[in-house]
C-alpha cells in the first residue's frame, strides 16, 4: 500500500512588493529622498509557502493572481522554489496584488496593499479543491482573501485530520464559526488585543505578558487549541488552551535590517515542522530561529532561510549555551 503524501497547504495571497528602503518614514505631506528601490515577490500566503518549502515540507499553494506580467512572475518564481502551483487560479479581470512597502533604517516597515485578484478567490472555487484541503497535514490561511472564503476553507478542512492554522492578518472581524474550527491561531501582540476587543470580551486590565496570557485565555475559550502570539524581537508566547499552560520562547539576538515577512517566515516554518510530526514546542523553537535569520536579510521571500541553515544555527546556539 502506497503511503499517503504528506504536505503543507497554504491558501492565501500573493503580491508583488514594491519596496523603498530609506533612513526614516516620511511625515504626512512630506517627501523623503535618497531611498533605494527593490521589487520582490511577497503576499502573506506566498511568503509562508516559500518559508514552508525551504524548511523542507512538500508545499502546495492555492491563491488567485491576475493574467498579467506580475502574475506570470509570481507563478514562475514560486514554481522555481519547488512549490506545487497546479491549483493556482488566474483572474482575467482583476490585476495581481501589489504592496507598497517603506522600510526604515531600523528594519521597521509601513505597508499599503492593493489586493486585486487575491480578493476574488471565492467559496465555489475553494469547494473545487476540497480533496486537497481535507488531506493536508497542515493548512495555513491568512486574511488577505474574503472572509466567506476563509470560512469555506476551514469548513472543508474540519473534515480532515490536519492542523488548521489561522494567521489573523490583516485583522478584521472573524466569525465565531471560523474560530471554533481553528486549531492554532497566530496573531502578533497588537492583533491579539484587537481580536479580543472585536470578540466582545471584557476590557483587559493586566499588563505585560500577563495581559497577553489573559487575552489568550479568553480567546481560547472559543475552542482554539493553541494561541501563539508573536512579539517581534522578544520572541513569542504559546498558550495551550487544553492544558491551560503557557510558554515563552525567546529568540537569539540579531541585528535586524528588514522585518518584512518575518512573521510569515515563522508561520511557514512552523507549519513545515508540524507536517513532519514535531511537537508544538519544537516546531515553535525552529520557527523562531528561522525568523531570526530572515530579519537579517532584505526582502520577504528571498530572506527565508533553508532547513539546513536553521539547523546549523540551532546547533550553534546550543554550543553557545554550554
Amino acid at each position: 500500500m502506497t503511503k499517503k503524501a504528506e504536505y503543507v497547504l497554504i491558501i492565501g495571497s500573493s503580491n508583488i512588493d514594491l519596496n523603498i528602503y530609506s533612513k526614516r518614514f516620511p511625515n504626512p505631506g512630506e517627501t523623503v529622498t535618497g531611498g533605494i528601490f527593490k521589487q520582490c515577490l511577497g503576499g502573506k500566503g506566498a511568503n509562508q509557502a516559500v518559508a514552508s518549502v525551504r524548511s523542507g515540507a512538500n508545499t502546495i499553494f492555492i491563491g488567485k493572481i491576475g493574467i498579467d506580467s506580475f502574475g506570470n512572475q509570481m507563478l514562475s518564481q514560486l514554481i522555481d522554489e519547488g512549490i506545487n502551483m497546479e491549483h493556482i487560479l488566474r483572474d482575467p479581470q482583476e490585476p495581481s496584488g501589489v504592496a507598497f512597502i517603506l522600510i526604515n533604517k531600523n528594519g521597521e516597515n509601513m505597508i499599503s496593499v492593493a489586493p486585486g485578484a487575491n480578493f476574488r478567490l471565492n467559496p465555489e472555487e475553494i469547494r473545487s479543491k476540497a480533496e486537497i484541503i481535507k488531506n493536508a497535514n497542515s493548512i495555513v490561511v491568512q486574511m488577505e482573501i474574503p472572509t466567506e472564503t476563509i470560512q469555506e476553507i476551514f469548513t472543508i478542512a474540519s473534515k480532515g485530520n490536519g492542523f488548521k492554522i489561522l494567521n489573523p492578518a490583516p485583522l478584521k472581524l472573524i466569525p465565531l464559526e471560523v474560530l471554533e474550527m481553528v486549531d492554532i491561531i497566530i496573531p502578533n501582540e497588537g492583533e491579539l488585543y484587537k481580536m479580543h476587543s472585536l470578540l466582545g470580551f471584557e476590557e483587559l486590565i493586566k499588563v505585560g505578558n500577563q495581559r497577553i496570557i489573559q487575552a489568550s485565555k479568553d480567546i481560547s475559550s472559543l475552542g482554539i487549541g493553541y494561541i501563539i502570539t508573536t512579539l517581534g524581537n522578544k520572541g513569542c508566547i504559546i498558550f495551550d488552551g487544553k492544558k491551560d499552560e503557557f510558554f515563552k520562547i525567546s529568540p537569539p539576538k540579531v541585528k535586524a535590517i528588514d522585518t518584512v515577512g518575518a512573521g510569515d517566515c515563522f508561520i511557514g516554518a512552523l507549519a513545515s515542522m508540524l507536517n513532519k510530526g514535531e511537537n508544538i514546542l519544537n516546531a515553535v523553537e525552529f520557527a523562531t530561529v528561522a525568523a531570526s535569520i530572515a530579519v537579517t536579510r532584505k526582502g520577504a521571500q528571498e530572506s527565508m532561510p533553508y532547513f539546513s541553515e536553521v539547523q546549523n544555527r540551532i546547533k550553534e546556539l546550543k554550543l553557545q549555551k554550554r
